[in-house]
């Protein structure tokens, strides 16, 4: 989920369908579109699939489930960092420090606001309804 409409590509309009994704507050928050965009970290893309639009989200959020699948990749989780790895070989594709309590995604792209920029390891019935 992104707060920017940024780089998204394939870009799909969704606000004449009453679409939302309801955060912990209970409030819900309108998905006014959905596209995909890619992470070009040193060694190769990442791809990130329907990435919806929320333009009134507070942090920007990325499914670890999707974005492994997605990527045919791993993510080890560490208390000072986050590693994403190629799940056939094992190599490393990216690493992003943290210093809070959440994983940001830094450096991989060339407009780090147009990127969902934050993962997070919660059950997608935690954090969303769609």
């Amino acid at each position: 989920m992104t707060t920017s409409q940024g780089t998204l590509s394939s870009y799909s309009n969704l606000s004449n369908l009453n679409q939302n994704i309801i955060v912990d507050s209970g409030q819900d928050i309108l998905i006014r579109s959905f596209g995909h965009l890619s992470l070009f970290p040193p060694h190769s893309p990442l791809i990130l699939k329907n990435v919806f639009h929320a333009p009134k989200l507070i942090k920007k959020l990325i499914s670890v489930q999707r974005f492994t699948t997605d990527n045919n990749a791993s993510i080890d989780f560490d208390r000072f960092a986050f590693s994403v790895k190629d799940f056939t070989t094992w190599r490393r594709i990216m690493r992003c420090d943290s210093t809070g309590d959440l994983y940001p995604i830094l450096n991989v792209v060339n407009n780090p606001d147009s990127v969902p920029s934050t993962f997070t390891a919660l059950s997608s019935s935690l954090w969303h309804s769609y």
